[in-house]
């Protein structure tokens, strides 16, 4: 990707901030990068296709971290690191997670996408099946397990940054709350029924 695609990108981050997602057009994130008003379109072409881009690259931090996570030798840290890598994601680009999600915003058929999208699954997925062959939480599917552990991490720091969750912890920090929560969530599925 080149220095201006990426600058237009980065500029996205701007326009949601101040307009929200509906208010990303071509022209205005051109100007907000410091380029023509149509350098927008000669890079992505369209609308969907500057939210693809971008959305691709918000799930390709994502899959960053969690493979970093991966590497460490512990089962229960590379989970919790994981869990803290997305927290920060959302921390430092609260733009671009507020869409990851929205495949309305995007071109669906592109396989860049997907690939970004799936390599964090999977990550995931290698993780909980290490852990589960080490002897953690084997009376549970590993399915199971990543929709209950991704599912309450993306729940709790959507909600944290969306805001519901962020005035009842007030005093508090997302990383070691969720940490905490993670860790007392993995050693319950841990424990047989």
């Amino acid at each position: 990707m080149t220095e201006t695609a990426e600058r237009l990108l980065d500029a996205v981050d701007s326009v949601i901030t101040e307009h929200g997602p509906s208010g990303v057009t071509l022209r205005r994130v051109g100007e907000k990068a410091g380029l023509s008003h149509t350098a927008a379109a000669h890079y992505y072409r369209d609308k969907p296709g500057l939210f693809t881009a971008y959305i691709t690259r918000a799930w390709n931090l994502v899959a960053d971290g969690v493979e970093t996570a991966a590497a460490l030798p512990d089962d229960r840290e590379g989970l919790l690191a994981a869990a803290t890598s997305y927290a920060d994601f959302a921390l430092t680009h609260p733009a671009a997670f507020s869409v990851m999600s929205r495949l309305e915003l995007v071109n669906v058929e592109t396989p860049e996408l997907w690939a970004a999208r799936e390599r964090g699954f999977l990550t995931l997925a290698m993780m909980i099946d290490r852990a589960r062959s080490n002897g953690w939480a084997t009376e549970h599917e590993t399915l199971d397990l990543i929709a209950l552990t991704w599912g309450m991490v993306h729940g709790i720091v959507d909600l944290w940054t969306g805001g519901p969750l962020a005035a009842p912890y007030d005093g508090h920090d997302l990383t070691p709350t969720l940490h905490r929560l993670l860790d007392d969530l993995l050693n319950r599925l841990d424990t047989p029924s």
